[in-house]
């Protein structure tokens, strides 16, 4: 599935092929590869420089910035909840470039993943 398959039909993420080998090869506090944030896959809205600073076996923290945020902090935690079930949980920390622009990252946030978890419960149920 992946990124693309949450964020869509909106949102569009760029990456490189070489990046579909998995979270747990990847290497860690360095940058692996820059996307473009496409709106419906063609208005570029962002370009993110894409790190990641831990990877366990159930969870993941990626440690990013971009033109539009100064940090942006997403810890994901895929927890079991049943024999056929789970939870994600996401804790996202959104440090925009421009002070005034924080008034609108936090709601704007919480939309993208509010979205996402929708589009998860209905790709896996």
């Amino acid at each position: 599935m992946g990124i693309n398959a949450e964020l869509g039909p909106w949102i569009y993420m760029t990456f490189p092929a070489e990046a579909l080998v998995g979270l747990s090869a990847a290497p860690l506090k360095t940058p692996l590869f820059v996307s473009w944030l496409l709106l419906g896959r063609v208005i570029p809205f962002d370009r993110h420089v894409f790190v990641l600073s831990e990877v366990g076996a159930r969870h993941f923290v990626e440690e990013s910035h971009s033109t539009v945020q100064s940090r942006w902090r997403h810890e994901r935690w895929i927890e079991p909840d049943g024999p056929d079930a789970c939870t994600v949980r996401d804790i996202v920390t959104v440090e925009p470039r421009l002070g005034f622009m924080g008034f609108f990252a936090r709601p704007i946030a919480a939309a993208v993943f509010h979205h996402r978890h929708k589009r998860l419960r209905l790709l896996y149920s």
